[in-house]
């Protein structure tokens, strides 16, 4: 409707109310999606459907067009730096993750990417200051980013963070996909004499 409108209309449109999507998947939105380019998004998806059918290769090239025809893809990035991942290139992985971050601090599942990347390789400090800003990005967080977070406050001897977010990792898990949540809240349990 605001589209339609002329120079030589009333400006005045009445009152407009925003309010924040409730629900909204936060880990798969970014601000900068909307702005790419046909060319890109086309290179985008064909980057995703090659993911999803496994064939990392052309899934990294398609990804790799996204992002060179529209460098502020950050949603591109991500997907590039999961795909890196499959295809055991860590370092490419972690760059890919860290520009999507770069490009919009506030898309949160690069923090959770880069928080799986560090427990991987035992980097306890970045696992904690990964998956705490994705806590604090979205209201969303899946399990294992509060199992990872669990373990790394455990392997850093914060037990009381370590057995709050295993606790939550349980709670999050209903299906039981993560046993080892559970498994680390019952050592941690048992070592502060929890028993009940």
């Amino acid at each position: 409707i605001l589209m339609s409108r002329t120079l030589l209309d009333d400006p005045n449109i009445g009152v407009l109310y925003l309010s924040r999507f409730a629900n909204v998947d936060e880990f798969t939105l970014s601000a900068t999606t909307a702005s790419a380019p046909k060319d890109a998004q086309n290179a985008y998806k064909k980057g995703l459907d090659n993911a999803k059918k496994q064939k990392w290769a052309d899934a990294e090239r398609d990804l790799l067009k996204a992002v060179q025809v529209y460098p502020r893809y950050a949603v591109a990035w991500h997907e590039l730096g999961r795909v890196y991942q499959q295809e055991q290139k860590l370092d490419d992985a972690a760059r890919a993750l860290n520009e999507a971050i770069r490009i919009d601090p506030k898309f949160a599942s690069p923090y959770g990417q880069l928080a799986f990347l560090a427990a991987v390789q035992r980097k306890w400090d970045d696992v904690v200051a990964h998956s705490t800003q994705f806590i604090k990005l979205s209201p969303n967080v899946p399990a294992d980013v509060y199992f990872y977070s669990a373990v790394a406050h455990y392997n850093l001897q914060q037990t009381d963070v370590a057995r709050d977010h295993a606790r939550e990792a349980a709670t999050r898990d209903p299906q039981h996909r993560i046993p080892r949540a559970h498994h680390l809240l019952g050592v941690i349990l048992a070592q502060t004499k929890e028993y009940s």
